[in-house]
């Protein structure tokens, strides 16, 4: 991909895909699909709030959540059950509520391909999409991309959530890390408003900009293996475990991570790996705090769970933030 053409769509390798078709949401099974936000629209499923009951004896104070069929031959199918308060808000309300709100602010992601994760009745959603014109080169020619992230669930399991992320592309591969700490959520106890979610959107992009030269100036400062050894072995350790600790650091030097082979009471950077893959723009022996952030990155990626994967997404500027104080 040249440089002038960032805006091409951030295409999943085929690990991202295995990792993401092995992956589970509350033990539920994944399932991924591609495609306009019209597309993903049509294929969403619809659920009704029906009284809780056998036979005549109705549960006063919960509801049931089911799933309507999308085919002729499907049949509906009970999906949880929610208190009397509980508000259903439909995956599709969330969809036309964020594509209106990013129409206020300008933003037009009609003919732009995007992604959604579904849980394996549908009840619990993950969307996301590129906003166009905010692709930069932090400095190692590997651009980077601004992409909106919703996660929804009618079972009371998620709340309704928004956030912004970075996603770089490295020989067609994605590495996400958190925009920052925060994000726009909505309990379900109303209906969306598209105008306050075009609120929060527009005081974030209006960030975008410092979070460009927070990148670029990670790229610029410098650190060595000697610095990041110890904070591998505690900050790292601490936040994260042992043996994710020893990924990171055979990634940050020698660009691969793999199998850790358990070992009495050795260091983390002391632990032994068998290698099983490359991590595509590594840079090992990283040389820089963006470098070592992509590290992170990657390990985030690879996480099982959909709630494990966005609470490490998370982490990462507070991991990040306590190597550049130690390296200051």
């Amino acid at each position: 991909m040249e440089p002038d053409s960032f805006q091409g769509r951030d295409e999943i390798t085929d690990n991202q895909i295995e990792w993401i078709t092995g992956s589970t949401w509350h033990s539920a099974e994944v399932f991924q699909q591609s495609g306009t936000v019209a597309e993903l629209y049509s294929r969403l499923p619809h659920f009704s709030r029906q009284p809780f009951r056998v036979g005549d004896q109705e549960n006063r104070f919960k509801d049931q959540i089911v799933k309507e069929p999308m085919t002729i031959s499907e049949k509906p199918i009970p999906i949880a059950t929610v208190g009397k308060d509980y508000s259903l808000i439909q995956h599709r309300e969330v969809l036309a509520s964020v594509f209106r709100a990013l129409q206020l602010i300008g933003i037009d992601i009609s003919n732009i391909p995007s992604d959604l994760l579904l849980s394996e009745y549908g009840e619990r959603m993950q969307w996301s999409c590129q906003l166009p014109n905010y692709d930069f080169d932090p400095g190692d020619n590997n651009p980077i991309v601004l992409r909106i992230n919703c996660l929804n669930s009618v079972d009371a399991s998620t709340i309704f959530d928004v956030s912004l992320s970075w996603y770089r592309l490295v020989c067609s591969n994605g590495m996400m890390f958190g925009l920052n700490e925060s994000r726009f959520r909505h309990r379900h106890v109303k209906s969306l408003d598209p105008d306050r979610i075009a609120e929060y959107l527009q005081e974030e992009i209006a960030r975008v900009p410092e979070k460009q030269s927070l990148y670029k100036q990670w790229m610029k400062q410098s650190v060595a293996l000697d610095q990041l050894e110890p904070w591998v072995d505690k900050e790292l350790a601490k936040a994260w475990g042992k043996y994710i600790a020893a990924r990171t650091w055979s990634i940050l030097c020698q660009g691969m991570d793999g199998e850790v082979e358990p070992a009495g009471d050795c260091k983390p950077h002391e632990l032994t790996l068998k290698h099983t893959r490359p991590v595509p723009g590594s840079c090992a022996p990283v040389r820089n705090i963006f470098h070592v952030s992509q590290a992170l990155s990657w390990i985030a990626g690879t996480r099982n769970t959909i709630p494990e994967r966005l609470d490490f997404v998370k982490a990462i500027p507070s991991l990040i933030q306590h190597l550049t104080e130690d390296a200051a």
